[in-house]
Order: C-alpha cells, then structure tokens, then sequence
C-alpha cells in the first residue's frame, strides 16, 4: 500500500536546505489556540496563512501512557524547538495550548514585491497537542485532521511491558483508514486526504547513554508491539495493514533531540506540502464526521449493519454525554449561601458518576438494540462514549478533590483550636496533622469512580494531592508554634538529664561480684581469702576487734586476678 523512504539524515539535510533557501529565515511561533481539537487548529492555520505560510505540515503529538504530565509538558516544547525566547513562545504551555503554529522561514515582513498574485511559498508546522484528557474520539479526529501525521513519544517502560502504547493511536490509525477509503464526491477523503502525505514519527525517550543497539531494540519493540495493533482494529475491506509502513506514508524512528518541525517539512516533500486551504478542508471535514457520529462513519466500511449503526447512535451517544454531565454538575453545583465555593463537595462522587454512568448506558443500550453485537462500529462507539465521559467528568474530580482539601483544612484548623498550650503541644499538632491527612486519603478514595466497560480511568490518583496536602499542615503547624513561641504562649519541656552511675562492681553476667563469690579470685595460684561462714560482709565484732580490715573482699591487681575456669 505505502513505502518507506531513505535515512533520517538525509530527510534532515534537506529539510535544513530547504530551511536555509529562504532569505532572512527565522522559525519563530506565530499563534496558540486553546480551543477545543480538532477544531483549535483552524485558527492556527489562519494565522500562519496570514503569516505568509502557503506550505503547512500539520501533525498531531501524542505519548505513550507512562509519560508522566511533567515530562509531557517539556517534550511538548522541546521536541518542536519552542526555546521560550519568541515573542509568542508563551502561548505554548502543555494543558492548555491544544495547538499552536510555527513559521519555519520567509520574508519577516511578509512582503512579496515582486509579484503580488505570487503565492506565498514559506513553509509551517502546525503541531495539534492530542495529549493529556482528551478523548479517543477526539484524538482520533484530529490525527484525520492532520492527514495522518503524528509525532509520538514512546516511553522505554511500555516499550518493556508491550501495554500502553496504542490507547490512542490505535482509535487514530483506525479512524485515519477509514478516511483514506472514502473517496467520494464531499466525502472527507477526497478533499481533506487528497495528495498529501502521511508520516508517523516515533520518538524513542531511551536514556541519555543509548547506543544504536538499544535504539534498534526499542524500535524493534515497537515494530512488534504495532504488528499486534493493527490486528486487532477494524480496517476497510480489501487489504489489511499488517505494519506501520502500509499505514503511513513514511515511518521514521528518532531520538528525543531531533529537529522534528525540519523533519515534518522535509518528510511532506517540501514544496509539496499541504497548501493552507486543503489543510483547512482536512479539519473542517474532520470536525464534521466528529459531529456525525463520533466514530469512524465511512464508506469504506461497506457493510450496512456498520453504517447503520453510525447513523443511529451518533445522537445516542450524544444524548447519553449530555444527560451524564448535566446530572453531575446539578448534584455538584455550588449553593447560593454567599460562599466562595466554586461547587459542592459530594462526599459519594465516585459513587455518583458510576450510577449516573450506568443509566446512561443502559439508555443507549436500549437504542442501540442488537447492533453492540454485530457490528463492530457500534461496539467502537460505545467503547469511545465511557472514554469521553469519564474524561468529561475528570475535571469535576479535580474540583471535588480541592473542595474536599479546603473542607479537611478547615477541620484541621479547629482540631488544632482545642488544643491546650502545654509542653507536649508539637506531639498533639502532629497527632491532629496525621489525623487529617487520614481522613483526607479515606476520603478521597469515595470521591474516584471505578469505571464501566473496561475503560481505563485518567483520573490522577490522590497519592500526589495528599502528599500535598501533608506537607502544607506541617508548613501550617510549624508556622503557628513558632508564632506562639514567639508571642511567650508557648514553652518547650526542658530536655531530661542523663543520669550515669560509675562503680567498682559490675554486676552479673556482665562482670564477677567478689562480695558473693570472692573463692573465684586467685592470685598466683593460691587462695587469697575464703571466709568460714563464705559470707563477705563484716560483722560487729570484727569491727571490735580492728580485724574488719581482713574480711573486706580483697581487691589484687589486674595483671594477678584469673578467674576459674
């Protein structure tokens, strides 16, 4: 179906041939959109027209599940060459930029004197961020939008474990299909995927001291991993993919210090890239069939069962995401009581999102009558609508988990108000701490839904906000002893001394006790003193006598006292 081109070095040298042939050339961001995919890349794309970009490479980032949300965010910048010293490069920030554009080179002025009809001809990269709690419906529509193009970032731990590869670029490689078959008249392929080109870019986040042979494992992996994949999702009739190069156009493997925006404009064939207005038919084609049904409606897919199932469970699934969100927000909304509150705190959150979940589901479930069981379109959709909603209802966990951290705040600070200010008042405010965080963790596990279908939860876990949570009760009781030492409310106990006993004897087993036994003691072999009665104490009449001299245990030097054996 496709093939696979030359070495990445050679992409790379002309990318940066290309890059270098304009006069005055600098990359430099142009816009940032925070509006929802794929529809924020419109937007994008217009600025950089207005920029003079006539050549686009649009392409979509996306991680492996084990990229945690820190490095994401440093990757997001990095990989596309956002040093942070442009006049725009602030509108780049991972979690709320959902795409931004780059100019890779032109006149800075935008001015083409020498022939106003001339079309532009500088080149951008317009980078969608698929990332983070987006869901698969939307990831996979803007990879559409994108023409198939994506920037993924594998983690070395999937690549180990073989999982968390394909969360999202699965649904993505599958919706992409689809479209490369619909070849109609309006249909999105024959605007949107005409004449463009495909590449799919693996990032290989391999440590610092990765050689070529680690490098080569690590795609291996992923070749192996991607096998599997492609397997197992629903593809036009005709010929299966079996691997990547069948899907993309061109598949590269790089490390995490690439120049990707040179490779994406080289890998599009450089004068060739997407002009702006198929680049804007790609997204609005995309945002329609995202509109239509939420999966894959394609006429590639020629069964009737599927398309059915596309048509019918479209708005059912729209329906069923409304009605979810709408019961929730009702049941979290803030009081009017004058409070600065931004919601309620519901203690049974999870609880609430899992019964809400489930008639939902079973609505649809009701609409959507046999046709979960014999198509596989509509099993797909049921799968990305739980996907969708627990990602919708993961914003309103963060905000149920702060007003659960401000209301265990406020009961810490009156358990610490009933304390009495006595010498053991550090102990009794680390007892009160500890209580709280407790209480914050148990709490916390009731506001954490536990899913439906298989789905796996994005929600981030109450680890990292109770280990939080710990350390501002400890800044907050450190603060208040010290404000009370200093105001003379409060004494600290004096430290109790340390007592030691020095003595001659050494009581058993530790040492011998010559007043109970001084027959063990010799001097030179022969006995030294053994009283009669084998009692050491003096009596009165030794006293008497001046004889008492004579039954004090005798005390010989060290280097004459052996002990019998």
């Amino acid at each position: 179906m496709r093939t696979q081109s030359g070495a990445t070095a050679a992409i790379l040298a002309a990318a940066a041939v290309l890059v270098a042939a304009v006069d005055g050339a600098t990359s430099h961001v142009v816009s940032g959109s925070t509006s929802r995919l794929p529809m924020g890349l419109s937007e994008v794309i217009t600025d950089l027209e207005a920029e003079g970009a006539g050549n686009l490479a649009t392409a979509a980032f996306l991680t492996s599940r084990s990229v945690c949300r820190s490095r994401r965010a440093v990757l997001f910048r990095s990989l596309f060459g956002v040093a942070g010293d442009g006049e725009e490069d602030h509108q780049v920030q991972d979690g709320s930029t959902t795409a931004f554009g780059k100019r890779m080179g032109g006149d800075d002025d935008g001015n083409n004197n020498n022939n106003d009809d001339e079309e532009s001809t500088g080149a951008g990269v317009v980078v969608a961020n698929a990332c983070g709690r987006r869901s698969v419906a939307e990831v996979a529509a803007t990879v559409q939008a994108c023409g198939g193009t994506v920037v993924y970032a594998a983690d070395v731990t999937d690549l180990d474990r073989g999982e968390g590869l394909f969360d999202a670029l699965a649904p993505a490689v599958e919706r992409y299909l689809a479209s490369c078959a619909d070849d109609g008249e309006g249909e999105m392929g024959s605007l949107g995927q005409a004449g463009r080109k495909s590449v799919l870019v693996v990032v290989l986040l391999e440590g610092s001291d990765s050689g070529k042979k680690e490098m080569a494992a690590a795609r291996d992996k992923f070749e192996a991993a991607a096998a599997v994949m492609l397997s197992s999702i629903v593809q036009p009739e005709g010929k299966r993919c079996k691997a990547l190069e069948e899907v993309f156009d061109r598949v590269e493997y790089v490390a995490s210090t690439a120049a990707i925006p040179e490779l994406l404009c080289a890998t599009n064939g450089g004068a060739g890239c997407t002009d702006p207005a198929t680049a804007a038919s790609a997204v609005s084609s995309a945002v329609t069939d995202l509109e239509r049904s939420g999966a894959a409606a394609s006429c590639g897919l020629a069964k009737p069962v599927d398309l059915a199932a596309a048509r019918r469970l479209g708005d059912a699934s729209h329906g069923a995401l409304k009605f979810v969100m709408s019961t929730v927000e009702r049941a979290t909304a803030a009081e009017d009581d004058g409070s600065a509150s931004a919601a309620q705190l519901v203690p049974d959150f999870g609880a609430l999102c899992d019964a809400t979940v489930k008639r939902a589901m079973e609505d649809f479930d009701a609409q959507a009558g046999s046709l979960t069981k014999k198509s596989a379109v509509a099993r797909r959709i049921r799968h990305d609508l739980l996907e969708e909603i627990y990602a919708e209802l993961a914003d309103l966990y963060d905000v149920q988990v702060r007003e659960l951290r401000s209301a265990t705040f406020v009961a810490f600070r009156k358990g610490l108000s009933q304390l009495r200010l006595g010498p053991n008042l550090p102990d009794e405010m680390n007892r009160v701490a500890t209580e709280s965080v407790a209480a914050f963790v148990s709490q916390a596990k009731k506001l954490r839904a536990h899913g439906r279908g298989g789905v796996a939860l994005s929600w981030p876990a109450s680890d990292a906000a109770a280990s939080d949570f710990r350390r501002e009760l400890k800044e907050f009781s450190t603060d208040r002893l010290n404000k009370a030492r200093v105001e003379g409310k409060f004494r600290p106990a004096p430290r109790k001394g340390v007592s030691i006993g020095l003595h001659w004897l050494l009581p058993k087993p530790f040492g011998n006790d010559y007043r109970q036994d001084p027959w063990n003691v010799h001097a030179k072999d022969n006995l030294v003193f053994t009283p009669p009665d084998k009692i050491t104490d003096v009596s009165k009449a030794d006293v008497k006598t001046g004889d008492w001299r004579k039954s004090v245990v005798p005390n010989p030097t060290g280097s004459d006292m052996v002990y019998l054996q």
